[in-house]
């Protein structure tokens, strides 16, 4: 197996909870009023944590680090625009050509002005719209559906040569729409990201709209048949990297990948005041933290003994999960080692990967009953890329 020469790792950054929407299922809903936001010494503090310990990390192992930003919110686009371009020009002071850089902006795009198109097209390296579509539920302090305006601001953004890709939650709303939902997208020509829906802030938020494990499956895989069925795809995920996991398990010579959160952990979250979770963990818990980041070194935060909770807790979904899956392997298991948008099925307090498992599974299905694969089960020459390389 060829050395692996570059890593990725991303953090999200949840740089204020204050947001202009009270979407009926967010998880933050019960702090979206709050204005408080990282300031620009502790996000300083924070580019130099990162930065000592992944440099170190790439001189150790040969292996060079792109890191990814992601601000995220509440409504980052709430913050004005110079906020951003100050701590941008930290991070050219900061990381220097010690590290690729790029930074990612996850926004609700009701609030768009001169001034932020041109922080979204010269400023950030990618934009993501949430956008439901169908559902009503994405609405204003005053309980008005605002995807009329995110419609529009989104024509203005591809006017202003802003490119962006959005994600969509499922709810139960907008569950019989989802051919509608898959349509939008491919006449629009942009790629999105389905989101089930995943535990609220409170007991019983989403009890009007919540989906089951079934009908998520049902609906991800009525999305893999248009995609299949589309002249003219897009990208969509979390389907894309199904697929990437189905191709590699039909071809025996493809690497095998292997989650291991002791050895890499590639998507981290910072809450507001500074505090550290893995993916997955239960970041409105702060016993589960890993520490502070502003005040603490990386290296520090990725070891001891709340690490090795979280990562113990990791390897047990995994044992439980995919030690006897045909998959593991072509799936590294992060998945489920990182209980990816927590929408399993959990049985005497292990989450089962029943979601991604039966989607690979239709997605095998589809490919097998059709001409895409030779008798070896592998993809003909003919058929070309079936889809774009996942970063």
């Amino acid at each position: 197996m060829a050395r692996e020469t570059s890593r990725q790792v991303q953090f999200v950054i949840k740089i204020s909870k204050f947001c202009n929407l009270r979407c009926t299922y967010c998880y933050e809903f019960a702090e979206l009023g709050q204005r408080e936001r990282m300031s620009r010494e502790q996000l300083r503090s924070m580019y130099v944590h990162m930065r000592d310990f992944y440099v170190r990390k790439d001189q150790e192992d040969g292996v060079r680090t792109h890191l990814h930003i992601v601000w995220h919110g509440g409504e980052p686009l709430m913050i004005e625009p110079d906020y951003y371009w100050r701590s941008l020009e930290d991070q050219r002071e900061i990381f220097g050509d010690s590290l690729e850089v790029s930074n990612f902006v996850q926004t609700n795009l009701t609030v768009l002005d001169d001034e932020r198109i041109r922080l979204l097209r010269d400023g950030f390296d990618h934009v993501g719209v949430s956008v439901d579509l169908f559902s009503g539920l994405r609405v204003n302090i005053a309980g008005r559906d605002q995807q009329k305006n995110v419609v529009a601001n989104m024509e203005r953004l591809r006017s202003e040569g802003v490119s962006f890709g959005c994600i969509t939650v499922l709810t139960r709303k907008n569950l019989g729409r989802v051919k509608d939902t898959f349509s939008f997208y491919e006449k629009a020509g942009i790629g999105f990201r389905v989101l089930p829906l995943f535990d609220g802030a409170y007991e019983n938020q989403h009890e009007a709209y919540d989906i089951t494990v079934p009908e998520i499956v049902s609906a991800l895989n009525e999305m893999v048949d248009l995609w299949l069925e589309s002249d003219t795809p897009v990208q969509v995920s979390p389907l894309d990297s199904h697929f990437q996991i189905v191709l590699r398990h039909l071809n025996p010579e493809a690497p095998r990948v292997y989650f291991n959160q002791r050895e890499w952990i590639s998507v981290l979250v910072v809450n507001t005041p500074g505090d550290v979770y893995a993916y997955g963990d239960p970041y409105e818990d702060p016993a589960a933290s890993l520490g502070n980041i502003f005040t603490t070194p990386l290296e520090e935060l990725l070891s001891g003994p709340r690490f090795d909770a979280s990562a113990t807790a990791a390897e047990t979904r995994m044992a439980a999960n995919c030690l006897n899956c045909k998959y593991f392997g072509a799936c590294s298991g992060a998945p489920i080692a990182s209980n990816r948008d927590n929408v399993h099925t959990v049985v005497e307090g292990i989450a089962v990967c029943d979601v991604e498992r039966s989607v690979l599974e239709h997605i095998e299905d589809r490919l097998r009953s059709s001409d895409v694969l030779d008798h070896d089960g592998r993809v003909r020459a003919a058929a070309g890329p079936l889809v774009d390389p996942v970063s």
